[in-house]
């Protein structure tokens, strides 16, 4: 990303919660408006945006509620919830699970194919979006995910366990 040396300058010097604050009031206000977007983008096909998330994330493997949830940062309950709505709609249909006879597989239907190709067509509207005229490349863009990655892995390798559970590693893997 271009970068003003006067800025640098700056950030090397501010103290640091108020600039994390900062970060943390941008990046809700950037997920509050990826969210606004992508319904807006999506309300057409009848899906939210956790649903294309969810289409997207088995789209080249079927997964459980809980592999779902944990790839996309939320609970079991809300990735089941996410994945009923999908049954019912016709886009995902439920596999028997070889490795879990109780956590059914969430695969994507024919119809949910076809959908998770007009979503990926909507993804290239949403990037210009949200980058037009900033002049950021591809590699910008990696190089912030990778950032806000590690961010989140670090806040989970420091993450106090709860009562009676190991602590939490940065890839979400308990020790013990």
């Amino acid at each position: 990303m271009p970068s003003d040396p006067q800025a640098v300058a700056r950030r090397m010097t501010e103290p640091l919660d108020p600039a994390f604050q900062h970060l943390v009031g941008e990046v809700f206000r950037l997920n509050g408006q990826l969210l606004a977007t992508a319904e807006e983008l999506a309300k057409p096909m009848g899906v939210t945006p956790a649903g294309w998330q969810t289409i997207a994330i088995i789209r080249d493997e079927p997964l459980t509620a809980s592999e779902i949830g944990r790839r996309l940062g939320m609970r079991r309950q809300s990735a089941q919830h996410n994945v009923n709505r999908l049954v019912r709609q016709g886009l995902v249909e439920l596999q028997a699970n070889p490795g879990h006879r109780r956590a059914p597989l969430a695969a994507l239907t024919p119809a949910g194919r076809r959908t998770m190709a007009a979503l990926y067509r909507l993804q290239g509207e949403l990037a210009a979006r949200f980058t037009r005229g900033l002049g950021l490349s591809g590699t910008d863009l990696h190089a912030l995910a990778a950032t806000l990655r590690q961010l989140r892995e670090t806040a989970l390798g420091d993450a106090p366990a709860p009562p009676g559970r190991p602590a939490r590693r940065s890839g979400g893997q308990r020790r013990g």
